[in-house]
């Protein structure tokens, strides 16, 4: 049998069965990177941050920065993998695109705007609308962290009755005493009166962190080897050290009107639209659930409030501007749950010119 490979046979032989050549080849593609996806490392809900915008505020163009530079200058940690941004419109969708995201652990901060309040014409000083931020936090305070000054929690809400929500400041202060002994903030944060903080604390040496750094850790591919391992852990007190003083500066500016400050809401609103408050107090509402940031003179440079005026002009300004901190994403791991200090942090840093102290007043158009 004359079986020799010839030019006219190979010609024959791919002319018949070339579509199953390709189609091996294009399986075995795909096959490889069903493997590769699998066991690739994905990054946690902790290791993700979602940062959402409301209604009528917008990020200007990219001066957020890239994830790589948000963790070269301290604003997010070595330990968050992905950075997602939403711009969350009044399409009326919103109810059912933050509640879709809220239930499958999304959201890591969401800026909205204290601006566009109506109040009613019956002189009762009531509100018939509401700016975005008080809409959002209508619908989805119970999806935010608590930021009462007294450092306590917060179960006075009649809407969540029996509830009790814990304080973002007196959870991060406890966090921090357990790897700076003798720091004591959380009784300062807790003791009911403004007590200044300081980063004087030392952080400890007694193996906590490399402990629970290899614990938390544990299976994740980046660490491997013990020498990954080490550069983790040096990773990991910078980490800390970062937070420590990102919650001092934070902490210390909302108790002295400084650059950053506590959004407290005090207002009644004809929610219902029966044409009157009501006198149980279901509609009179005492709120701290966001951080002003509207005082920092540049952060125009990245978060914008649009508002339209009469004419119809639309200006862009920083009036208004309040982040929420959101319960999901990296609140559902303790070590990540801070990142938004450290955020609040670079805010001050990049768009403030590094100072504390001064509150900007005003709102000044930016375009």
């Amino acid at each position: 049998m004359d079986a020799k490979i010839t030019k006219k046979r190979l010609g024959h032989q791919l002319s018949y069965d070339w579509i199953k050549i390709a189609g091996t080849c294009i399986l075995a593609v795909v096959l490889l990177l069903v493997l590769f996806t699998t066991i690739a490392t994905r990054p946690t809900a902790g290791q993700t941050f979602d940062f959402y915008t409301f209604f009528d505020v917008r990020f200007n163009s990219s001066r957020l920065g890239s994830l790589d530079t948000l963790k070269e200058k301290g604003a997010l940690s070595y330990d968050i993998q992905k950075l997602n941004t939403y711009e969350v419109t009044s399409t009326g969708y919103e109810d059912m695109i933050l509640s879709t995201r809220f239930a499958a652990g999304e959201g890591d901060v969401i800026v909205a705007s204290d601006v566009g309040d109506v109040v009613a014409e019956d002189g009762s000083g009531a509100l018939t609308d509401l700016s975005g931020l008080k809409e959002f936090l209508y619908g989805y305070r119970g999806n935010c962290m608590w930021l009462g000054m007294d450092g306590q929690p917060y179960t006075t809400d009649p809407t969540y009755s029996g509830m009790e929500f814990s304080n973002y400041f007196a959870d991060c202060a406890a966090y921090l005493d357990k790897y700076f002994p003798g720091a004591g903030y959380h009784d300062a944060v807790t003791a009911g009166q403004y007590t200044a903080l300081d980063t004087s604390a030392t952080l400890t040496t007694s193996g906590i962190v490399e402990a629970d750094f290899r614990e938390r850790m544990r299976g994740d591919k980046r660490y491997k080897t013990e020498e990954q391992i080490k550069e983790g852990i040096k990773d990991e007190y910078n980490r800390l050290k970062n937070l420590r003083d990102a919650f001092v500066k934070v902490w210390n500016s909302v108790q002295t009107d400084g650059a950053i400050r506590v959004n407290t809401l005090n207002f009644s609103a004809d929610v219902n639209g029966d044409g009157s408050v009501a006198a149980d107090g279901s509609e009179t509402f005492s709120w701290s659930y966001s951080f002003d940031i509207s005082g920092l003179e540049d952060i125009t440079d990245v978060l914008v409030t649009y508002t339209t005026s009469g004419s119809g002009t639309v200006t862009g300004s920083r009036e208004g501007l309040s982040m929420c901190v959101v319960r999901n994403g990296t609140s559902s791991e303790e070590e990540l749950r801070y990142e938004p200090f450290t955020m609040l942090a670079y805010f001050v840093e990049e768009f403030n010119g590094g100072d504390w102290t001064t509150y900007h007043t005003g709102g000044e158009t930016d375009a």
